[in-house]
């Protein structure tokens, strides 16, 4: 190697390194990581239609507040043809929000709306990337929650996991029920840790 490939090679070694310093962003870790489908009652979960919207509890780590990367879940779809739009949305807790009781509150802190990626019951998981890199704070408890316009039977299906428990809610029209422990849904989110 000559001189002058040796400075050319080492001057392109060093702005990677600044480069890297300057805007690399850290890596994710997830927060919850829920795997699925399937489990003891095979695949099997919750419709997501007019009549009923579903919603799974998840805690931020104690040790600082976190930025949002992603959520995803898997999903399935009662119809084979249409893939119907679904509506995504992370959510503070009622309790943060002035509410009695734990269960998804009326302050959206992220949302997307996008078809179900799937037709049948062909299991996919579907991410939902978050653009704002929301704040998620330490210690508190947030909502992953999930529902569609389609009409019942032709309507996408967020799976359960394959084993657990988890604090869970439904809104059928007249509200949110308080959060109970359930079969856990699928579920995954992603974050940036703590600086």
């Amino acid at each position: 190697m000559t001189l002058v490939s040796r400075r050319t090679a080492a001057l392109s070694l060093a702005s990677l390194a600044l480069a890297g310093r300057a805007g690399a962003r850290p890596a994710t870790v997830p927060i919850v990581d829920l795997p699925g489908p399937g489990g003891a009652f095979g695949f099997n979960g919750f419709d997501l239609f007019r009549g009923q919207a579903v919603a799974q509890r998840f805690t931020v780590p104690a040790d600082g507040d976190y930025g949002l990367a992603r959520v995803g879940f898997w999903l399935m779809n009662n119809s084979d043809t249409a893939q119907r739009f679904l509506r995504v949305q992370v959510r503070m807790d009622a309790l943060d929000t002035g509410g009695a009781d734990s269960m998804p509150g009326g302050r959206v802190v992220e949302e997307w709306t996008t078809r179900v990626a799937t037709v049948g019951w062909d299991p996919v998981e579907q991410y939902f990337r978050s653009e704002r890199r929301t704040r998620l704070q330490a210690g508190r408890n947030y909502w992953v929650v999930a529902g569609s316009r389609a009409q019942g039977g032709n309507d996408p299906i967020w799976l359960f996991a394959k084993s657990g428990n988890e604090i869970g809610s439904s809104n059928t029209g007249t509200g949110w029920t308080p959060g109970f422990p359930q079969g856990a849904l699928t579920l995954r989110v992603d974050a940036f840790p703590p600086a």
